[in-house]
């Protein structure tokens, strides 16, 4: 872990927290490996049942260091190459997480900030927000943003948003699906942790197959290879220890012991 982000966990939920204020919580190498250490030391917690990704200061994230990217033109092929697979690293980690994550968005969240934002499962926004793929505006490609982005909202906005590069409001990111719930300042972190508190009543192991399974189908045809493979899973997972206990904690009508 560095300077630029801080990790804490407080009963299975662990929060990163982007520590660049001065920078709009902007990407650079070292913030961008940070990230990644960070997220794999979480994912192998077993103490750690939810993500929360946020930022400290004005922002969420504004995206690449511009500071850091002006270097590049100095650098090797392979080295600007280097510091963009780090940024686009940062958000696989986060999307690759195997546990549910939400991103706590209180300020602008800007080109790779929106691909952090949306690498979670769960974005909840304050009504202050602000958002915008302004790249293009800026001459750049905010590429680390397009799978995330094009999963979330569709090649038809996406193109949009990328090509236009304005800026917009919280309200109308709610309204194209790039958020899912918009909420006012002061209940911005308490709509955060109720949301977590509900995540942690799902159980994990059916949790960390849904965020593999549904990647993997969204890439398949819906024929009956897939429809076997899914069987197969279904079969599986009925005589998991977590299925055995949910199914019998739900007969007795107590709560699971993963949700206790």
């Amino acid at each position: 872990m560095t300077a630029s982000v801080h990790t804490a966990i407080e009963d299975g939920i662990a929060t990163l927290t982007l520590r660049r204020g001065k920078e709009m919580n902007s990407l650079d190498a070292a913030t961008a490996q940070a990230i990644c250490e960070a997220v794999a030391t979480l994912a192998s917690d077993p103490a750690v049942r939810v993500l929360v990704l946020a930022g400290e200061g004005p922002a969420f994230s504004a995206g690449g260091d511009f500071n850091w990217v002006l270097q590049w033109p100095g650098l090797k092929a392979s080295e600007r190459r280097e510091g963009a697979d780090a940024m686009m690293g940062a958000v696989q980690a986060v999307y690759d997480f195997p546990k549910p994550s939400i991103a706590r968005v209180h300020g602008a969240a800007v080109g790779g900030g929106i691909g952090l934002m949306l690498a979670c499962d769960f974005a909840v926004a304050s009504s202050m927000a602000r958002f915008g793929l302004t790249s293009a505006r800026n001459g750049l490609l905010a590429a680390i943003a397009i799978p995330v982005l094009i999963e979330t909202v569709g090649p038809r906005v996406a193109r949009q948003l990328l090509i236009h590069g304005g800026t917009f409001d919280a309200a109308e990111a709610r309204r194209i699906g790039l958020v899912d719930r918009v909420v006012e300042p002061d209940a911005l972190d308490g709509a955060v942790t109720s949301l977590a508190r509900e995540l942690k009543l799902g159980a994990p192991s059916v949790q960390a197959l849904v965020k593999t399974l549904v990647a993997a189908v969204d890439s398949l045809p819906h024929d009956s290879r897939t429809a076997a493979m899914l069987s197969k899973h279904v079969a599986d997972q009925c005589i998991t220890e977590e299925a055995l206990e949910g199914m019998q904690a739900f007969l007795d009508k107590r709560k699971p012991r993963w949700a206790a």
